[in-house]
């Protein structure tokens, strides 16, 4: 019986690494993915491999438009059975406000966050086996407006909108696409501020479920819609967000 093979890009932390050992805790042989934090990505496998689960590293700074091509041909060959799982996680979101967004900033958000996608997805369809799942991230701002983020908002409504379509023309060989929608959640820089009476306050205002978000919450979700219990949803896009849109 062959290995089931996720690929998560993004995943040396935050989100992605909280996917990666979600994947790996259900049987998958997960290849994890960095931009530029080598380190840590080593630490998501070392710690995966502890565990007894199975997982390789790969390299590549999505800003450059080349990257997605060169890293789906790593993945490829990493996979002779084929890839079970793809989940397309990596993106930034530096503060874009439409009236102090630069355009540097704005190509940058389309070019990591829309763009590498895209066609890590395209170049990696020949490699995507029969029954496959694609799971992008999108975020709770593509449905609700909150912060700064205008240019990494549109990003994510395209997403979403890509979503749809991926659904549709991988129908007929039973890979199914979609997307999670986390809201805040305690990542990065975003979790010191989260974590403040402020940060608290503003995240939880809405909510339905009064807590800050941590990986791992949403890692349960991105698991699911990869497992074969989510095998009739596709072209969805399923909110972890404790009930903000409620």
């Amino acid at each position: 019986m062959s290995t089931k093979t996720a690929f998560v890009t993004g995943s040396s932390q935050g989100i992605g690494a909280a996917a990666a050992r979600a994947l790996a805790a259900d049987g998958y042989r997960v290849i994890v993915h960095y931009g530029n934090s080598r380190e840590k990505a080593e630490a998501v496998v070392a710690g995966i491999n502890a565990e007894g689960g199975q997982a390789e590293l790969v390299g590549g700074d999505l800003s450059d438009p080349q990257t997605p091509a060169r890293l789906a041909r790593e993945v490829a060959a990493l996979c002779p059975d084929g890839l079970q799982a793809l989940v397309l996680n990596a993106a930034v979101m530096p503060p874009s406000d439409i009236g102090s967004c630069s355009e540097e900033t704005f190509d940058q958000i389309v070019t990591i966050n829309l763009r590498a996608p895209f066609f890590l997805l395209q170049a990696l369809s020949a490699t995507l086996a029969e029954g496959a799942s694609v799971v992008f991230l999108s975020s709770l701002t593509a449905r609700r407006v909150t912060g700064g983020v205008a240019a990494y908002a549109t990003m994510k409504g395209g997403i979403e909108t890509l979503v749809r379509r991926a659904a549709h023309e991988f129908g007929p060989r039973w890979i199914r696409v979609n997307a999670i929608a986390p809201g805040t959640t305690a990542t990065g820089p975003i979790a010191a501020w989260a974590e403040t009476p402020q940060g608290f306050e503003t995240t939880t205002r809405d909510q339905a479920l009064k807590r800050i978000a941590q990986p791992e919450d949403i890692a349960g979700p991105i698991a699911f819609l990869c497992s074969d219990a989510a095998r009739w949803i596709t072209g969805a896009v399923l909110p972890v967000d404790g009930g903000a849109l409620l």
